[in-house]
């Protein structure tokens, strides 16, 4: 128990108290806001590479994991609240699906440990922002079909900070 929490530790999700033992890390907007921003630049990053890089089998995994968080998103729209854990998985496969063909192994583990502080915000938060969250994943989708790098890293941007602004206005964070 004490390696898993001194790897934690390492990786900023608990904070070591000493000879106390350990607490899980605070949370801050601003922290929050720093987390998002560093998602975005590797993020925007991986998913030019995997744009010019992918070849069919990518864009299966793509699209496979678009029609996952869609249908997801769908009960969720419907009403179904209790999905949003699975939705949660589901969005983390979903943008892991459209970087992994970047080609740098470096970069998708990097980005998957950012994207999991970042998901922690998400947990903590329980949000689903609905209709606009879906819409700007089938543009995700569209997009990294056409190759357009372009409009996907400011839909991608957006689609970042809108979530952490909506966040942080709902005072889910306090």
């Amino acid at each position: 128990m004490r390696e898993v929490l001194s790897r934690l530790s390492s990786e900023g999700l608990v904070t070591a108290e000493g000879q106390r033992g350990f607490e899980v890390a605070p949370i801050s907007v601003e922290n929050f806001r720093q987390v998002a921003a560093m998602r975005s630049l590797l993020e925007g990053h991986a998913l030019k590479g995997s744009f010019a890089a992918g070849d069919i089998e990518w864009e299966g995994r793509v699209v496979a994991a678009y029609h996952k968080l869609s249908r997801m998103e769908s009960r969720m729209l419907a009403g179904d609240a209790d999905q949003t854990m699975a939705w949660k998985h589901y969005d983390r496969e979903f943008h892991h699906a459209l970087i992994s063909a970047c080609g740098s192994r470096a970069l998708l583990e990097t980005h998957g440990a950012i994207f999991d502080k970042f998901l922690r915000y998400q947990v903590l938060a329980v949000l689903f922002r609905g209709a606009e969250a879906a819409d700007e994943h089938k543009t995700l989708l569209e997009c990294a079909l056409a190759r357009d790098a372009q409009t996907a890293l400011a839909i991608l941007d957006r689609h970042i900070v809108v979530c952490v602004d909506y966040t942080v206005a709902n005072g889910l964070l306090t």
